[in-house]
This record gives C-alpha cells, sequence and structure tokens, in this order.
C-alpha cells in the first residue's frame, strides 16, 4: 500500500496581548532619601524655632510665655511622647510575635532589644532623680531661710544705703550753702543763683536744688518763699514741691535744729 505524505502546517496561534505592567509599589520612608532629608530638614528648623524663642524670651510678656510658647512647647513634647511610645510599643509587640513563631534570630533580637532599651532607660531615670532631688535641695535653700536673717540683712542693706545718702546729701548741703554765701540773696538776680547752682545739678547727683528766701515781718513770725528752683533735666516733669516747702518752714520756725543749721 503506497504510502502518503501530508505536509505539517502550523496552527495559528493567535496574537499575544500585551500585559499591562505590574503597579509600580510605594517606596517606604525609610528607603526614600528624599523624605528623610526633608523630615531632617524641617526637625533643624523647629529646634532653631525653638532655640530662637527660647532666646527671646526674655523680652516677652509673662501671659504671652504662659498661654503660648509654653502651651506649644508642652504640645510639642507630649506628641513626640506619645510617637516614641507607640514606636517602642510596635517594636516590642512585633519581637514578640516573632518570638512566638520561633522565627530565627527572634530571641536574639529581643534580648538585644530589651538591653538596649534598658540601656537607654535607666540613665535617663538616674538622672531624673539626682536633678530632681538637686533642684528640690536648692529651691529649700533659697526660700527656706530663716526669716530672721532675711530681715536683718534686709535692715542692713536698707541702713547703709540711707546712711550713704544721707552723707552724700550732707555734702551736697554743705557745698550749695558754700556757695549762696557768696550772694546776697535778698537783692540777687535769680539768673545769676540758677548759673551759680548749675553746676551742682550737670556734674554731680543732683537732681533738684530749691533755695528760699526768709522774709521777716515785725511782730509776724518769719516766712519763707521760694527764690528760684535748679531741676536735673531726667526729673519727671510733675514732680512736687509740697515736701521741700514743708522742710523750709520747719528750718525757719526751728523744728528742725539739723536743717536750719
Amino acid at each position: 500500500m503506497p504510502a502518503t505524505v501530508r505536509p505539517l502546517t502550523p496552527r495559528p496561534t493567535p496574537p499575544r496581548q500585551s500585559q499591562p505592567p505590574p503597579p509600580r509599589s510605594r517606596r517606604p520612608f525609610r528607603d526614600n532619601p528624599r523624605l528623610i532629608l526633608v523630615g531632617i530638614v524641617l526637625l533643624l528648623v523647629a529646634l532653631v524655632a525653638i532655640l530662637a524663642i527660647a532666646r527671646g524670651s526674655v523680652g516677652l510678656s509673662p501671659d504671652f510665655l504662659s498661654e503660648f510658647v509654653l502651651y506649644a512647647l508642652s504640645a510639642a513634647d507630649l506628641t513626640m511622647l506619645v510617637a516614641l511610645i507607640f514606636v517602642l510599643a510596635r517594636n516590642i509587640v512585633k519581637l514578640l510575635v516573632e518570638r512566638r513563631r520561633a522565627l530565627p534570630f527572634a530571641r536574639f533580637r529581643a534580648k538585644l532589644v530589651f538591653a538596649l532599651l534598658g540601656m537607654t532607660l535607666i540613665p535617663a531615670l538616674l538622672v531624673l532623680i539626682v536633678g530632681s532631688e538637686l533642684i528640690r535641695n536648692s529651691v529649700d535653700r533659697w526660700f527656706n531661710a530663716p526669716m530672721d536673717d532675711v530681715i536683718s540683712s534686709a535692715n542692713a542693706i536698707a541702713s547703709d544705703y540711707y546712711h550713704e545718702r544721707e552723707v552724700f546729701v550732707d555734702e551736697s548741703a554743705a557745698r550749695v550753702a558754700s556757695l549762696l554765701s557768696r550772694v546776697d540773696l535778698a537783692t540777687a538776680d535769680v539768673t545769676a543763683v540758677r548759673d551759680l547752682l548749675l553746676p551742682e545739678i550737670t556734674q554731680r547727683r543732683v537732681q533738684m536744688i530749691e533755695v528760699y528766701r526768709v522774709v521777716e515781718q515785725p511782730g509776724q513770725d518769719p516766712t519763707v518763699t521760694p527764690l528760684v528752683d535748679v531741676v536735673a533735666p531726667s526729673l519727671p516733669p510733675g514732680h512736687t514741691k509740697a515736701v521741700a516747702d514743708r522742710l523750709a518752714a520747719r528750718s525757719v520756725s526751728g523744728g528742725d535744729k539739723r536743717t536750719r543749721e
């Protein structure tokens, strides 16, 4: 029986459809250098802003500090503390789950994490305890001093100050009296007396000099009338002369011997 040969023709295959590329997965934050750099820059800017606010807090009002700055710092501290606790709890839970599943090196990683955690918390707690005790002792030393010592020190400071002012006023009064003894106040010109006393105001620590003229009338008590006053520019314009008037009246009436002399 003769053999027949049939040619083999390949079956037509349908054209392959191009498959769409797989969706690009989002890179995690720790593998994205740009996001890490942006985070570092933001942290540095926040640190610089906090330092600037702390340095300029001297000129700020206490109400602004207590209501805005301290509140913002407290909120930032609490936020960072909550984030730190969340990250720490997540890692601890992850280690416990890995240890239950008996993954390789799970026990070693858990021991390493707990050792590092202890090395971090123990020094922080020691610093907190020692610092709190030091601050408490310092505050007790500042504000719990014996009241007798505080009062005696304040009295000593006040007596030294008043003694110094008394000596200064006596010397200034003697110098002004020596200057006024050169002129006759009954007939002297007010401008000449003012020019004579002006160096005492400009060159020394005297703020005001009041000169009075004694008017004596027969059968009546002597009275004093203001002659001239020389005032330093730094003295407020609304100062009163009532104290000087009373002192001058007492000196003329003989009520204060030291003042009259």
